[in-house]
């Protein structure tokens, strides 16, 4: 690409381009990738269309808004590990499991539950 269509479609000055094209610039191979690429490249890729689905974020939500130290707060995954866990489960692990038990919306779990491929079964069985 030209720099003019650089600026065009990024909004990168060309004398910010120019900083970066130097060799000792951190960002000196995303300069060469740039001017490397053709515009038509640049557009299929920026009008793709995105078909992943959002993380859902509200479960998780749920859960950590009632845990008061945020040093305990769950990420997506340890909640996920959450409904696969064998071992003896923390007491922040049953606090989680009751706060989605009695707090949590049912499409809050099925979004959950649907994204993270977790059965239903499984689902109603830890929550039991």
């Amino acid at each position: 690409m030209k720099t003019k269509d650089i600026y065009a479609v990024f909004g990168i000055a060309p004398s910010t381009l120019s900083d970066w094209s130097k060799e000792e610039n951190k960002k000196h191979t995303l300069a060469k990738l740039l001017k490397n690429m053709s515009i038509e490249e640049v557009k299929v890729i920026l009008e793709k269309k995105h078909n992943s689905k959002p993380k859902p974020m509200m479960l998780l939500s749920t859960v950590n808004c009632s845990i008061g130290n945020k040093e305990k707060h769950f990420t997506l995954t340890g909640l996920k590990k959450l409904f696969y866990k064998d071992e003896p489960l923390s007491i922040y692990d049953k606090y989680a499991l009751k706060t989605i038990k009695n707090e949590a919306i049912k499409e809050e779990i099925n979004d959950f539950a649907s994204y993270y491929k977790i059965s239903p079964k499984r689902i109603e069985v830890v929550l039991s």
